[in-house]
């Protein structure tokens, strides 16, 4: 059993993008709260998955993605990220303060 993770980006104007990843291994997302930033975001490049912000950022744009929804799937793993991985992954972004303004200077909003 593998778990399926839908993320969005969500701008200033309630523009949305979506993406989700399959991961290896059992996963739900009491798992993550704990690191999420306001329990409630994070920057998915922090965690090894993919920013989705818009290519052309304008003033409604900023680093912050949530997770609305982690469903459990029979369906193979799309990304070489385990449950482990993930949960990993947040804890460390989360005891760094997710690096906000290096993510930030990645997509582009400070130079």
């Amino acid at each position: 059993m593998n778990t399926l993770i839908t993320y969005q980006y969500r701008d200033a104007s309630n523009y949305k993008e979506f993406d989700t990843v399959i991961i290896r291994g059992l996963l739900s997302l009491k798992d993550l709260e704990e690191y999420l930033y306001e329990k409630e975001f994070f920057i998915p490049s922090e965690t090894r998955m993919k920013d989705l912000q818009p290519e052309n950022l304008n003033q409604d744009d900023h680093i912050w993605h949530e997770i609305p929804e982690i469903n459990h799937t029979n369906q193979k793993p799309t990304v070489k990220i385990t449950a482990q991985d993930i949960i990993s992954n947040f804890k460390k972004a989360s005891l760094k303060g997710w690096n906000i303004l290096e993510a930030s200077k990645r997509i582009g909003l400070f130079i």
